[in-house]
């Protein structure tokens, strides 16, 4: 019998992390109209129908007084070739427009904040509800619509197209870099 470990349940001590958080790039709109874009790992779908994802951030983030107040964002995902770009955004002070990352704003289709045109895919939100805990919200966007990359729709394997990467912990990230398809088995 493999012997088990304890860890804190506090997970940013973990190590290593048994829960992976894909690395996006969220964009909102400030007060002012001009784009505010925060690096997020706290992500994850919820419900098919409607589509529904949950996006976990501080209260006192620009991100989450945005949503809060303007109802709509957009989360940005960026292949791993943007790795350093998007690690480095977090220490940027605020305001923080996407431009001062070093990517271009390009408008999006059905709400205000705009899409990262370097990041490979695109899903553009409304808030639903949102659950506070202490500091920490939990936001419910329903997904308006999606975009990706022509190049990952006609790709042999989109994945390895797409390069998505985690946080795993401090400083460390994976990508993943290639899919794996099961074989169907009969009924």
């Amino acid at each position: 019998m493999k012997e088990k470990m304890s860890l804190s349940s506090d997970k940013r001590a973990w190590r290593p992390s048994p829960l992976l958080g894909q690395i996006v790039l969220v964009t909102s709109l400030n007060e002012d109209g001009q784009s505010n874009v925060a690096p997020k790992s706290w992500l994850s779908m919820m419900a098919f129908e409607p589509s529904l994802l949950a996006l976990g951030c501080n209260l006192s983030h620009w991100t989450a007084q945005n949503i809060l107040q303007r109802k709509e964002f957009v989360v940005n995902i960026p292949g791993d070739e943007l790795a350093e770009v998007v690690w480095k955004a977090h220490t940027l002070p605020h305001p923080r427009p996407v431009e001062s990352i070093g990517l271009t704003p390009i408008p999006a289709q059905k709400v205000q904040p705009p899409l990262i045109e370097e990041c490979k895919a695109h899903l553009e939100c409304t808030l639903v509800q949102h659950l506070t805990f202490g500091a920490e919200l939990i936001i419910l966007g329903q997904v308006v619509t999606a975009s990706v990359d022509r190049q990952a729709l006609e790709a042999q394997d989109p994945y390895e197209y797409l390069r998505l990467f985690t946080f795993l912990e401090s400083d460390t990230y994976g990508v993943i870099e290639k899919a794996r398809r099961l074989k169907k088995m009969d009924g």
